[in-house]
């Protein structure tokens, strides 16, 4: 009888390797309770609805989801974050103060099993929910830089950047919401020199976000209501009959919309340049921030989110974070869908390359987004099979095994 063997991207776990494995998380566990953090267990299994309403294709794409017997549909939890302000919304007051989380264990996604990951990983991490002040991203941030230092990793450097000040630029020129997204998802490439602003208006052209310039008016008419009214009355018959699931009245209540949500070249072309004129500044953060300052005295968008982040780096220098690892890059974006403010992911250096470990941010809309109310929130998160891998690859630099021996003979 053939054997029945382990799934593609999964593993087993035993011994030394557990043991380890199991140390690592109960370390950066104990840095999360030592500041504070309440450890919290949500459940393995949730409603589909959670991941997908905020987290972004690329977290929706990969989902372990099926429909359980009670006709729900059910996925295998792809991260935390989600998961933990779900409980926040439906356990906790938001008249009560600041609330801390600290979690681990395993997660699920279907596409981490090429490039020789793992689609169960271990992921270990906190969030802190109710505060939008520049000392909170200052404390998740520190926090996430004491639990790497008590898995070993002290050497490890930090990239931020920060959303917020990205998309307030676009905001600026009154860019729509998915243009602005497309912008912030290319903005990379742009400020890196991998393509040109040209390049992008055409794709943004093509994929139907910018028109040419006109607007869809009517002389006597002013609102989208009488726009529409309008529209089905000259279409007539032909959209008598619902096209799949949409009546009529729905297809140019979309059209109308979509003509008004469309940005002109102009705008569009402006507000790119802008953003990548800031995307190209990196390095010290606090060269960036003057050389960022420099640039929006030149521009209408006003430098209050560049003081928020003047503010946070001022508290991370006094909690003794390690700014001299520490890169602010004005281009990092990390889940466009998902963050609103500072990003950072922390990385390894082994030899010439840099391996990340994780990261996390400011998602300001989520607890809104899931039910609750305008309540703001951070966190990050670290997989803990990246940790063990780089831990073993420094302690090997260093002449030692992971669990502290000596490798000479």
């Amino acid at each position: 009888m053939d054997t029945v063997g382990r799934l593609t991207g999964m593993r087993d776990w035993r011994g030394a390797d557990l043991n380890r494995a199991n140390s690592m998380r109960a370390r950066i566990g104990a840095a999360t309770s030592a500041a504070g953090y309440i450890p919290i267990e949500t459940p393995v299994l949730e409603q589909v609805e959670l991941f997908v309403r905020k987290s972004g294709g690329e977290i929706s794409s990969s989902l372990y989801s099926f429909t359980d017997a009670d006709g729900v549909k059910i996925a295998l939890r792809p991260e935390f974050t989600s998961s933990v302000i779900r409980h926040y919304v439906e356990n906790c007051e938001p008249d009560a103060g600041p609330m801390r989380f600290s979690y681990g264990g395993p997660v699920f996604r279907h596409d981490y099993g090429e490039g020789g990951a793992y689609r169960q990983f271990t992921q270990a991490g906190a969030e802190l929910v109710g505060d939008s002040s520049p000392a909170a991203d200052a404390e998740i941030l520190n926090l996430a830089s004491e639990c790497l230092r008590s898995a070993g990793l002290g050497d490890s450097v930090f990239t931020i950047g920060h959303l917020g000040l990205m998309h307030r630029v676009l905001e600026s020129f009154r860019l729509s919401e998915p243009v602005k997204l497309f912008v912030i998802a290319n903005l990379g490439r742009i400020a890196h020199g991998d393509g040109e602003i040209s390049d992008l208006l055409a794709r943004a052209q093509t994929s139907g976000l910018i028109n040419d310039g006109g607007e869809l008016t009517f002389p006597g008419v002013d609102s989208d209501e009488q726009v529409q009214e309008m529209l089905l009355t000259l279409f007539g018959d032909s959209l008598a009959a619902p096209l799949g699931r949409r009546t009529p009245e729905q297809i140019v209540a979309r059209l109308v919309r979509k003509a008004r949500d469309a940005t002109d070249p102009e705008s569009f072309n402006a507000a790119v340049s802008l953003a990548s004129e800031l995307g190209r500044l990196n390095g010290d953060p606090a060269d960036v921030l003057d050389a960022a300052a420099e640039v929006l005295s030149k521009s209408q968008v006003q430098p209050d989110v560049l003081e928020e982040m003047r503010a946070t780096i001022t508290h991370l220098s006094d909690m003794g974070f390690p700014m001299s690892q520490t890169t602010l890059d004005l281009s990092f974006a990390r889940g466009i869908a998902y963050y609103t403010g500072m990003v950072f992911e922390a990385h390894v250096t082994r030899g010439e390359d840099r391996v990340a470990v994780g990261g996390g941010g400011r998602y300001d809309d989520l607890v809104q987004a899931l039910g609750g109310g305008n309540v703001p929130a951070l966190g990050f998160a670290f997989t803990i099979e990246q940790i063990l891998a780089a831990n073993e690859s420094l302690a090997a630099a260093r002449g030692v095994q992971a669990d502290g021996s000596s490798n000479d003979v």
